[in-house]
């Protein structure tokens, strides 16, 4: 009797985990391309997707390998004086930083922080957002296998 129970316990507990609550940025979900490139040529740009941030892309000569993600799930945001919204990846906060600031409905600023060996460096990069109909074929397999939600055409 205790098999069939200890069993369901253990699946139950290996279910699928919550879904994660919504963050709220100044910006729109979606796939983030460095400003002055192509959405319809871009092999790599940052995803927002509601709860997570990070880098889809493909690498390689040409980018012919790939896709591969590096979202993380953002724990908390934060307004900062200048604008900018922090965003804290993870549970955690380290000594980099990730700052986005709207610049209109389809651009931002990204603005990291990453330690060096003479402190902070920051960064300020504009980014274009890139409706999924504007993506190549390539970003789009990448937005549908890496953040489904995105993968719809407006």
């Amino acid at each position: 009797m205790r098999g069939p129970i200890l069993t369901m316990a253990l699946l139950a507990m290996t279910g699928p985990a919550a879904a994660q609550a919504e963050i709220a940025l100044p910006i729109a979900k979606g796939l983030w391309i460095n400003a002055p490139d192509t959405c319809a040529t871009a092999t790599n740009g940052y995803v927002f997707d509601g709860a997570r941030w990070g880098a889809v892309y493909y690498y390689g000569p040409n980018g012919s390998m790939g896709p591969v993600a590096e979202m993380e799930p953002i724990g908390r945001t934060m307004p900062l004086k200048d604008g900018f919204t922090n965003m804290q990846l993870g549970e955690t906060e380290g000594a980099g930083y990730f700052h986005v600031k709207s610049l209109g409905p389809d651009r931002m600023m990204l603005r990291t922080g990453a330690p060096g060996p003479e402190g902070i460096q920051v960064m300020d990069d504009t980014l274009a957002r890139c409706s999924f109909a504007a993506m190549s074929s390539k970003m789009k397999a990448a937005i549908k296998r890496f953040a489904p939600a995105l993968a719809v055409v407006k």
